[in-house]
């Protein structure tokens, strides 16, 4: 077996401290679940200021993080504290895997499937969280998708023939892609098959968007061909928090992945197909 690790925190995203140790937790998980491994062990790390903030807000957090970690069947080993006058949590997770079966961000073959487990625009209504923008039930639906564990994804993801995967994250759609083409294949992205939460078309509409959102703009615009401009232009951008997986799937094994999927209430959306050419560059259209 191989030993495969992984480290991710950052700065509170949500209000509620609970909900803001899940959501670190299941996103610290997600790269060794991308990679078709096991979690086994955790290790947290936290920044915090008791004099500022208070020790029960620091318990909610952890308690947080320890009960998803829980529900992925993984052991906390302990972890590591700095005083810090703004919040940080996060988790260094271990885990294995076959070395035979490490699933990387590189390696779809033209023809092969993509596919996305989670809906985007986290970014943009995290962002709208912050100027109060959005009402509690979209508040509460969106906390549920970044605590949702891609750990269903993982083992589906397992059961057919993937030839690459990762997690959406910071990089936006868009980013995650190019790390899977690079510049030997080609992607078709589907922009009117793209899951989204409905409510961040009207706040990207109205300006609210991630400034992240801008820099992945600027970085990745160039590898992007499309006649899109407007919200499924901008929605690849979006960097998201504790994203969804972003597989190739051999087409051959569409119906299993399928079949698998529905086996355990595993929502996914085929969303695009790798292509040959044009190498190193994201088709966003709907035509083929």
């Amino acid at each position: 077996m191989a030993i495969v690790q992984t480290i991710d925190f950052f700065t509170p995203i949500v209000n509620d401290p609970y909900s803001f140790g899940q959501i670190a937790a299941a996103n610290a998980l997600s790269d060794i679940y991308a990679m078709g491994a096991t979690p086994k062990t955790a290790l947290n790390m936290v920044c915090f200021s008791p004099k500022k903030f208070g020790l029960e807000v620091l318990r909610d957090i952890i308690r947080g993080g320890v009960d998803k970690i829980k529900e992925a069947g993984v052991s906390l080993l302990g972890g590591h504290s700095v005083e810090d006058e703004e919040i940080k949590y996060g988790l260094a997770i271990t885990g294995i895997v076959h070395p035979d079966r490490v699933i990387l961000n590189e390696g779809a073959r033209p023809e092969d499937v993509l596919i996305l487990t989670k809906p985007l625009g986290t970014g943009i209504l995290n962002t709208g969280i912050k100027g109060n923008m959005i009402g509690k039930d979209t508040i509460q639906r969106l906390i549920y998708v970044m605590a949702y564990l891609n750990k269903k994804a993982s083992e589906v993801m397992l059961s057919v023939r993937t030839h690459a995967a990762t997690d959406v994250t910071g990089f936006g759609l868009a980013g995650h892609l190019k790390e899977m083409i690079r510049e030997n294949i080609g992607v078709q992205l589907f922009p009117h098959k793209l899951p989204y939460f409905k409510e961040a078309t009207e706040m990207a509409r109205s300006g609210f968007v991630p400034g992240g959102l801008y820099r992945n703009r600027d970085f990745y615009r160039g590898n992007v061909v499309t006649h899109e401009q407007g919200f499924f232009y901008d929605i690849i951008f979006d960097p998201q928090t504790s994203g969804g997986l972003l597989m190739a799937i051999d087409p051959e094994d569409i119906r299993l992945f399928e079949k698998k999927a529905a086996e355990v209430n595993l929502e996914f959306w085929v969303i695009g197909k790798f292509i040959d050419e044009p190498k190193g560059k994201i088709l966003l259209r709907d035509k083929i």
